[in-house]
């Protein structure tokens, strides 16, 4: 794995859009590699008192802000369909997002389970290189990990801490199928949730 440190501006996060494909493909050396673009962001953990970090798509970093105001909040946990259209067309605007693609995703009652609140699956075939762009929007440090990496998917092993502000740049070569959790391996607790930031699914 290697790693690279930057500090991006909020608008650059809004330069991939592309609301069906997640992610874009370049060669390098000969190598077809997938980028995902992701930004680790805080969410609150359910009934749980203390927030969890977990990794999204960096264009969707600011609607994941919004459902953690919301579950914050009780007297926005619920929002009527007026509400949600208001709210829609604001972060639209704002973010430069499809109006119709974020009504979407807006869920009426944030108490309930949602989306938002699994796991993020970054997606990708054996043999094939990856790459994540992951930018620590948290308030802690955070040193990304495969939990269990028999295969030497990170190429050596090696990580880097992140601090808050930062971006680490990944290169993964996924060289079996599986599922491999995605974790913060900086983490204090030993609770593994509080830890996992997202999956790794590598198909055939």
């Amino acid at each position: 794995m290697t790693a690279t440190r930057m500090h991006p501006s909020m608008s650059n996060a809004w330069q991939h859009r592309n609301p069906v494909q997640p992610v874009v493909r370049h060669s390098i050396a000969d190598r077809t590699v997938r980028i995902y673009r992701l930004a680790a962001v805080m969410m609150p953990a359910g009934d749980a008192p203390e927030e969890r970090p977990v990794l999204t798509l960096q264009r969707y970093q600011p609607l994941i802000d919004y459902i953690a105001q919301r579950m914050k909040d009780p007297t926005r946990s619920m929002r009527s369909s007026a509400q949600l259209d208001e709210d829609a067309a604001h972060l639209s605007q704002r973010y430069g997002l499809s109006l119709s693609q974020v009504r979407r995703m807006l869920p009426a009652d944030v108490r309930q389970p949602h989306s938002w609140l699994r796991p993020f699956v970054v997606r990708a075939v054996r043999g094939e290189w990856i790459e994540l762009h992951i930018t620590n929007h948290t308030s802690q440090p955070l040193e990304i990990a495969l939990l269990d990496d028999d295969y030497d998917i990170q190429q050596g092993g090696g990580q880097q801490m992140l601090a808050p502000g930062e971006t680490g740049l990944y290169r993964w070569h996924c060289k079996e199928t599986g599922i491999f959790p995605i974790f913060n391996k900086s983490c204090l607790s030993n609770a593994r949730p509080r830890s996992l930031l997202g999956v790794l699914m590598i198909e055939p």
